[in-house]
């Protein structure tokens, strides 16, 4: 039972997309996401994936993603960083918008392995069209 006091605390979301396919990126990532979820006191998070898909084309988990979320289904998202929406930083500004609108409430990245900035594995860096340089 809940009370306006405790409501129920929803699962957490989780998205990783690379280009080209990193079967070896996905399970480092996953790894780091499920054990910065537990620092924070929370549950392993739902995974969405795009593996293997460029952030031009078609993402079905990022859909469904964003159907989870403005279902309610997920409030909190965690993303190892902004880079799985989109090599281009203006269209992963504008994913995190849609998202925020849809109801996500907080979008949390994984900290810096070192203290050292988040940045999308090299292949995905070399091969994807679009990146805006930083």
């Amino acid at each position: 039972m809940t009370t306006p006091d405790l409501p129920l605390r929803l699962l957490p979301a989780a998205y990783l997309r690379y280009y080209p396919h990193n079967r070896s990126a996905v399970d480092c990532h996953r790894e780091a996401l499920e054990r910065f979820a537990g620092r924070l006191g929370l549950p392993s998070p739902a995974v969405y994936l795009d593996n293997g898909r460029r952030s031009t084309g078609p993402r079905p988990g990022f859909e469904q993603l964003a159907r989870a979320v403005l279902d309610g289904v997920h409030r909190v998202l965690i993303v190892p960083g902004p880079w799985v929406f989109s090599v281009d930083d203006a269209k992963a500004r504008l994913a995190v918008r849609l998202l925020t609108a849809a109801g996500c409430r907080r979008i949390l990245t994984l900290p810096p392995p070192g203290g050292g900035g988040s940045a999308p594995p090299d292949a995905d860096r070399r091969t994807e069209p679009g990146r805006t340089r930083t």
